[in-house]
């Protein structure tokens, strides 16, 4: 009679001639031979998550987990099979739980980057997928995710450098493929259509126009005065919209550093939250030094308004 490590040999031989049916059947033998096998149950488990059986996966893996407490493999299997239920808060927890057993795991990483992106936390997606690519530069999957959370965010820029990277590593990545396309034309269309003040207009056809009208058209002083007026009334709304976006970021930022704040806490390496929380505050200075700039470029042009106003009303 064999025996469950036999058992599981030849489950692994029927996989190898892609015979999953049989597989499956000297893998349920295994278990109920020796339901301590830890293995069996994992590669069970792995086989349920192939044939789409996630019910059954998931007890399977809670099983390996009880015979094995410290098994952070059968944690993040399991945390991928939630996220396939689309049950992404009950993944985002047994991810983190592995994390604390395997800081190191890419891995763990990338399936939480899926979970927050189920969850649509965009941010702590992206910290999720960065940090899987850290620890492992060539996980195609992880750049072009990445890519997808960023174009997403309206990051075109990032986005393309993320899905370029993916298909270098995987040249016939047909989803970073795609995504790539997406992106560059989403950019260019972005580029063509959008000006500082959120008119959508095409700013090379209206560069074009304006210099063929300054060729000919001579302006009278009502219509310099109402030229004026319009300049004032476009520079006060960039303003406006500039101190919300201000306002914007310190509530919705803030709110995000709290979060890391806190999650740095339930961590016992709290170096790597320092470190996420540092890089994390640097980001959002630069921000609002980005920002600032708008608004003291609108304000000049203000003050250039308030300058011409004033030779206006003296000649």
């Amino acid at each position: 009679m064999s025996t469950a490590e036999d058992l599981c040999a030849q489950a692994s031989a029927c996989l190898s001639e892609k015979n999953v049916r049989q597989a499956i059947k000297l893998l349920e033998e295994a278990v109920e031979s020796d339901p301590d096998l830890v293995v069996a149950h994992e590669n069970l488990a792995g086989l349920c998550f192939l044939t789409k059986d996630y019910e059954r996966a998931v007890q399977l893996y809670q099983r390996a987990m009880r015979l094995d407490p410290k098994n952070s493999a059968a944690m993040i299997n399991l945390g991928a099979v939630y996220n396939k239920m689309k049950n992404y808060q009950e993944a985002v927890k047994t991810l983190r739980s592995a994390l604390s057993r395997d800081r190191r795991s890419p891995e763990a990483y990338y399936n939480l980057g899926i979970a927050h992106k189920g969850l649509n936390q965009l941010s702590m997606a992206v910290s999720a997928y960065k940090e899987a690519i850290r620890l492992d530069p060539e996980m195609a999957e992880a750049y072009s995710n990445l890519g997808n959370v960023l174009i997403e965010m309206k990051n075109h820029s990032q986005a393309i450098l993320n899905y370029r990277r993916a298909v270098e590593l995987k040249p016939n990545f047909k989803k970073a493929i795609v995504g790539l396309r997406k992106a560059e034309e989403q950019a260019y269309e972005a580029k063509q259509s959008h000006n500082p003040f959120g008119r959508l207009v095409n700013m090379e056809d209206v560069e074009r126009k304006n210099k063929e009208v300054e060729k000919t058209l001579v302006l009278t002083a009502q219509q310099r005065y109402e030229d004026r007026e319009i300049i004032h009334r476009l520079a006060k709304d960039g303003q406006r919209i500039a101190e919300e976006v201000v306002e914007q970021v310190k509530q919705e930022l803030e709110a995000s550093i709290l979060e890391l704040s806190r999650l740095m806490s339930e961590e016992r390496d709290s170096r790597t939250w320092l470190s996420h929380q540092k890089q994390f505050r640097l980001a959002v200075e630069n921000f609002r030094q980005n920002i600032s700039s708008l608004k003291e470029k609108v304000e000049q042009i203000r003050d250039h308004e308030r300058h011409i106003e004033s030779d206006f009303c003296s000649n």
